[in-house]
């Protein structure tokens, strides 16, 4: 099955016109090398251009497009690609796409966190996308790999003029209430399977803990892990109700994570994590559990590690789990895996041309973005699924050699389907040079247009 089949499967929930012409652009945001937007997925994709290219450029503006359905088919697809008996992982983060101007939608000011430091903070005008992804781990590969679903525009409260946002009327909402949203709606694509939530320090709130636990009403097959603060505050377990009064909620208020680690006699383990990159590091932990409460919010268990180097050449960090099952080290080695989503972005970035994006209005920019997102998932689901092993993936230099697969190598071996299955048949028009080096793209359509000319 080529990635164009797999496509197909959209169909269900869009119109002939728009399924088309969605088409059309997503063979030209494979084919294309450089930026992303409708003037340049056109050039790549112009075999295949048969409209007005005002009609390839009001899908994203004016076409009737239930984003919704269409993330819920891509959940499909990567849910495919999960033993049914294992606990679903998902990562939810946040990456900015630099943009500005006047009347781009959704622009605001926020922390660039690739040119900040922890000395200095860089403040960048941009979109800031709260993305939701699944943690796979596919046997070609050395990590896991991050494929996002959903995706949420976040605007900071300190807006500038409406004429720069476009969304005078929405309401504002802090990343963790977008991710809680996420969330509560992949709750209910999947009422039944177990998952586990890993976020940064922006999703350590007492309300998405409260929300993912064993004792939740609303999640309760969701556990959540993240980084903790250091003076949280702590309570011992309540005991059994004594039958007077209104039965307690918290114990005794027992020691945060910070004076636990000064304690001279606290009980340090040595442990071997796999660290970021896959390699084995031997670190010292430090764990605790007790009741996170927080006033008008009860109490929500919560087991927390402190990781500390061995010969004290690594900062000092916590992280905590509601998830009862897992030991101090699974803890850590769960939070490790959220960089796969740093990887995403970046690859995203490099290969898809997500911040090389041009438009304005808002439908537009509400789509672009997530729809680059989701062909980044789409190519790694049909790679998995039918692309591996036709030997067409290989990208390496002959001075190194890979040892596993890389999104460039899926992403070459979805332009070579493309290509090889619809631009270049085994027809006249199909010569050894395309079939041997079938890049640069522009000196393919050059020729192609030449022998159309003398035909």
């Amino acid at each position: 099955m080529n990635i164009l089949t797999l496509f197909s499967e959209f169909s269900t929930v869009l119109t002939k016109r728009t399924h088309e012409n969605l088409n059309v652009l997503l063979r030209g945001a494979i084919l294309a090398s450089d930026v992303r937007t409708v003037t340049a997925c056109l050039r790549s994709a112009w075999p295949w251009v048969t409209r007005h290219f005002s009609s390839y450029e009001n899908v994203l503006r004016r076409a009737v497009i239930n984003e919704r359905e269409m993330a819920r088919l891509m959940f499909r697809m990567i849910l495919r690609l999960i033993p049914e008996d294992s606990v679903i992982e998902l990562i939810v983060d946040e990456t900015l796409i630099r943009r500005y101007g006047p009347y781009v939608c959704g622009v605001s000011l926020h922390r660039d966190k690739i040119l900040s430091t922890r000395s200095q903070t860089r403040i960048t005008p941009g979109n800031m996308w709260i993305v939701l992804a699944f943690a796979v781990k596919l046997p070609f590969m050395e990590n896991v790999i991050a494929l996002p679903v959903l995706s949420a525009l976040y605007i900071s409260s300190k807006r500038g003029k409406p004429t720069r946002i476009g969304l005078e009327n929405k309401k504002h909402r802090t990343p963790s209430e977008l991710a809680k949203l996420m969330i509560l709606t992949v709750r209910r694509w999947v009422p039944d399977r177990r998952f586990r939530v890993i976020g940064d320090a922006w999703y350590a709130s007492h309300e998405l803990a409260d929300m993912l636990n064993e004792k939740s009403t609303r999640c309760p097959n969701g556990t959540l892990v993240s980084r903790f603060r250091w003076d949280a505050r702590l309570h011992a377990d309540p005991g059994n109700y004594s039958g007077f009064g209104r039965p307690r909620i918290i114990g005794e208020r027992i020691s945060n994570p910070r004076q636990v680690a000064d304690d001279e006699n606290a009980n340090w383990e040595l442990h071997e994590i796999t660290w970021y990159g896959g390699e084995l590091s031997r670190f010292m932990l430090l764990s605790g559990d007790g009741l996170w409460y927080r006033c008008s919010q009860g109490a929500t268990w919560v087991r927390w590690v402190i990781v500390r180097g061995v010969d004290g050449n690594h900062r000092e960090e916590i992280f905590f789990t509601t998830d009862k099952t897992l030991s101090p080290s699974e803890i850590v080695e769960c939070y490790v895996r959220r960089w796969s989503i740093e990887v995403t972005f970046e690859e995203a970035r490099c290969h898809l041309g997500i911040e090389t994006l041009r438009n304005r209005s808002c439908n537009a920019i509400h789509r672009s973005v997530p729809m680059l997102l989701s062909l980044y998932s789409l190519i790694a689901v049909w790679f998995a699924s039918y692309g591996y092993g036709v030997g067409t993936y290989s990208n390496e230099a002959p001075w190194y050699k890979k040892k596993y697969v890389t999104f460039s190598d899926m992403l070459k071996t979805a332009r070579f389907d493309v290509l090889s299955s619809s631009l270049f048949p085994l027809d006249d028009l199909s010569t050894c040079e395309f079939q041997v080096a079938p890049f640069p793209l522009n000196i393919i359509y050059s020729v192609l247009l030449k022998k159309r000319e003398a035909a």
